[in-house]
């Protein structure tokens, strides 16, 4: 056999041969964890090269609703530990899973001239303040709890336009819809035109962000594997690194 035809079998050989394939993890995660996803992935997939992670991104109670109609999701990762626990409490999730592996900051965005938060709201210039959705999202729980604890909710809740989830309240502050948003610190992080917020103190366990693995689904031990890393150097230094604090 010629050279020309050791080099055509050669070539189909490696057209045809299977490539090695690899397990699919799917994630659902609190929208917070928007810019976070993209660096965690690729470190455990650096460190897991057989398993390729698969994020889907909304607020954390609607991703509950989700996952107990029956949406293909191995693990959750909420914003806070009421949905987990949800969960858990429906037969969901496996009790034993659950870790909290992040904490959350709740920030006013943008920044505002003033150093204290609630004289930039009362601010009778400020029409428009964007909170999520507190019925389903975490960071939309945090900012009516922190205003009423403010003695301000009866003040501003006119004035409040709601995301879907903490996501979309920052679009709305973004695209001029609202003067002001209550968001996640990590949503700003990797995005310099964006600048800082003004950090809105919050008690610790507010935002404790929690992941649960979900039972009945075949890729159990990838995310028992998956859960674990979130609680390695790697990923905690990632997650400090995009506004988190750590537990």
């Amino acid at each position: 056999m010629n050279r020309f035809w050791q080099r055509l079998i050669f070539g189909w050989s490696i057209l045809v041969l299977p490539a090695t394939a690899k397990e699919l993890l799917r994630v659902a995660a609190a929208s917070n964890l928007q810019v976070v996803a993209a660096p965690l992935r690729a470190a455990f997939e650096a460190e897991h090269p057989t398993i390729a992670v698969e994020f889907s991104h909304s607020a954390s109670g609607s991703l509950v609703a989700q996952i107990r109609q029956g949406a293909p999701f191995d693990v959750l990762l909420s914003a806070n530990l009421l949905y987990p626990s949800a969960l858990i409490e429906s037969g969901h999730a496996a009790a034993d899973s659950l870790v909290t592996f992040a904490h959350g900051q709740l920030v006013l965005w943008p920044h505002p001239p003033t150093a204290d938060w609630r004289s930039a709201l009362r601010d009778p210039a400020v029409r428009r303040l964007a909170i999520a959705q507190p019925d389903t999202a975490p960071f939309g729980i945090a900012a009516r709890e922190i205003l009423r604890e403010a003695g301000m909710w009866a003040d501003v809740e006119a004035r409040l336009v709601y995301g879907e989830n903490v996501a979309q309240a920052l679009q709305f502050a973004a695209s001029g819809n609202a003067d002001y948003a209550m968001v996640a610190a990590s949503l700003l992080t990797g995005r310099p035109h964006l600048g800082a917020g003004l950090l809105i103190p919050i008690t610790t366990d507010t935002l404790a962000h929690g992941a649960v693995v979900i039972r009945g689904r075949a890729q159990r031990p990838l995310a028992e594997v998956w859960v674990e890393w979130l609680g390695s150097a790697t990923a905690r230094a990632i997650l400090e690194q995009h506004g988190y604090h750590l537990p």
